[in-house]
C-alpha cells in the first residue's frame, strides 16, 4: 500500500501512462499477429510453441511497455506537482514483497526500474513537491474504510 498520496498518484501517474502509450492496443495486435503466424503453421495448439512466443516475444515487449508507463508516470507525478521521489520509492517497497524469476515476469525487475527512475530525477528536486506527508494521507483516508 502507499505510503502517501505522492506514492498513490505514481501508481495513477503509471498506469495512465499505458494508456497514453496505448500499451493494450499493441498487445492485442501483437497477439493476434503471433496467432496468426502460428496457426498458419499449423502449431497453434502446440504448448511448447506458445510458451516459446510468450517467453521470447511478448514478455519483452511487455517489459519495455512497463519501462516506458514509468517514464510517462514519473513525468506526469511531476508535472502534476507531486515529489518526484515517491515513484521509485513506492518501488523500492515492491522489492520486500518478492517476485518471480524475471524470465517468467511480464515487467522488469523492480530493482532495475528504481534505478531508472532515479537516473530520471534531479537529486536536487527529489522530494521537491506534495504529496509526502504520510500523516495527512493517512486522515485522508480514514474514512474510506
Amino acid at each position: 500500500a502507499a505510503d502517501n498520496e505522492a506514492q498513490l498518484a505514481s501508481v495513477v501517474g503509471h498506469e495512465i501512462g499505458h494508456i497514453v502509450g496505448r500499451h493494450s492496443v499493441k498487445q492485442l495486435r501483437e497477439a493476434a499477429i503471433a496467432q496468426g503466424v502460428m496457426t498458419a503453421a499449423g502449431v497453434e495448439n502446440d504448448v511448447l510453441v506458445n510458451i516459446a512466443v510468450e517467453l521470447g516475444f511478448s514478455r519483452p515487449h511487455s517489459r519495455a511497455d512497463e519501462r516506458e508507463a514509468d517514464t510517462y508516470g514519473l513525468d506526469n507525478i511531476t508535472r502534476a506537482g507531486y515529489a518526484p521521489s515517491a515513484m521509485p520509492a513506492f518501488m523500492a517497497k515492491l522489492l520486500s514483497s518478492g517476485s518471480p524469476p524475471s524470465f517468467l515476469s511480464t515487467h522488469p525487475s523492480v530493482s532495475s526500474r528504481v534505478e531508472d527512475l532515479n537516473s530520471q530525477i534531479d537529486p536536487a528536486t527529489a522530494d521537491q513537491g506534495f504529496g509526502l506527508d504520510a500523516n495527512a494521507y493517512r486522515a485522508d483516508i480514514a474514512n474510506l474504510y
